[in-house]
């Protein structure tokens, strides 16, 4: 399994969304998110979705030049739209939007319609944190007009995999997030698991005739995803759907032939809380952290070495592959080159062997 640079492989995708007609801003905005994905541990959504994207945009259904604009604005909301753009350059703007409001306001709601896939959910709140403001992001309708994912009960797909993310300031370590699907799984890490050959764990997906399987390659045959935790991790998904997509108004804004029958009805909601809004901010910071430690301190269950809080897996994985590289399955790999070779790149040049 080769091993790469953050650098090279933020390289190697701003040269390809490029060569397939993102301008340079844009280029470079995706290629640093599905990278930093990658540095945080999260390799599906990270440079497995070059080719993805690649397609999406030969198919009509990402336009890589669009600019986001907004379409409603108060002083503590406003619904961009992307324009069938990026997702990533959508729910940026979004969530700068939202950042912005809150400190202005104290709370704010930030909407964004014809989004695409947006990438890793807790970038956003991620983001927002740093910069010193609460955040919950949740995205919907990204089932699109199938669905992969069924309901608790269920044996066909409605729904996506809706993911949600929680960004809270601390004030003396990272950010404390939150982030995940409702799904057992996200389809990303089934793509993953594809590429790596490895079965998935069980309770993740039903095969195309409703019957339970841990191999990857049934979701691509028919097969569909199942929520995390039963019926609660349903009920979170279906808060999910009518927050992000009903909520915004996705569905005013689908236009056949863009979005694809996945993104087609796609739909992002950015909420934002200024902690001052209730109590001073660096009390509100210092109570964080003094909770954070409290939990930290509690002994270990066997099996364990510590306890973790949420976040820090991500802030660990960042550090040590910032450091040593980042791995790429030779699958993935081979993908991303014969896309480059299909754009006129030299493969080799664009991501060295």
């Amino acid at each position: 399994m080769p091993v790469f640079s953050h650098r090279v492989l933020i390289d190697c995708a701003a040269a390809v969304f490029g060569a397939v007609g993102a301008p340079p801003a844009v280029a470079i905005r995706v290629a640093e998110a599905l990278v930093d994905a990658n540095l945080a541990g999260h390799d599906s959504h990270g440079v497995i979705r070059i080719p993805q994207y690649v397609d999406a945009i030969r198919d009509g259904e990402v336009v890589p030049g669009a600019t986001p604009t907004i379409s409603r604005d108060t002083a503590v909301s406003a619904l961009v739209d992307g324009g069938w753009g990026f997702g990533q350059v959508t729910a940026l703007r979004a969530t700068d939007l939202a950042i912005e409001k809150a400190k202005r306001t104290g709370i704010a709601a930030v909407g964004a319609v014809r989004c695409n896939h947006i990438g890793r959910v807790g970038e956003y709140p991620e983001r927002a944190a740093r910069a010193g403001v609460i955040a919950f992001v949740v995205a919907g309708g990204f089932g699109g007009r199938g669905g992969r994912a069924a309901p608790f009960g269920g044996r066909e797909g409605i729904l996506g995999t809706n993911p949600m993310a929680f960004g809270i300031p601390s004030a003396s370590e990272a950010p404390m997030l939150v982030d995940f699907a409702t799904t057992a799984v996200a389809a990303g890490k089934i793509q993953v698991a594809r590429a790596k050959g490895a079965s998935l764990p069980p309770g993740s997906i039903l095969d195309k005739d409703g019957n339970p399987s841990t191999n990857a390659e049934d979701f691509y045959q028919g097969g569909v995803m199942l929520p995390f935790g039963g019926h609660k991790g349903y009920a979170l998904s279906m808060v999910v759907e009518m927050m992000g997509r009903v909520l915004t108004g996705a569905d005013d804004y689908a236009e056949g032939g863009r979005g694809g029958a996945v993104y087609g009805r796609s739909g992002t909601l950015v909420v934002a809380i200024d902690p001052g809004l209730f109590r001073d901010r660096d009390t509100f910071a210092t109570g964080v952290s003094e909770t954070i430690g409290r939990v930290k301190a509690v002994p270990p269950a066997p099996g364990f070495t510590e306890v973790l809080v949420p976040g820090e897996p991500e802030e660990r994985a960042r550090a040590e592959r910032t450091a040593s590289g980042v791995y790429v399955e030779d699958a993935t790999a081979a993908a991303i080159r014969a896309t480059a070779s299909a754009l006129g790149l030299d493969p080799n040049a664009t991501l060295p062997s």
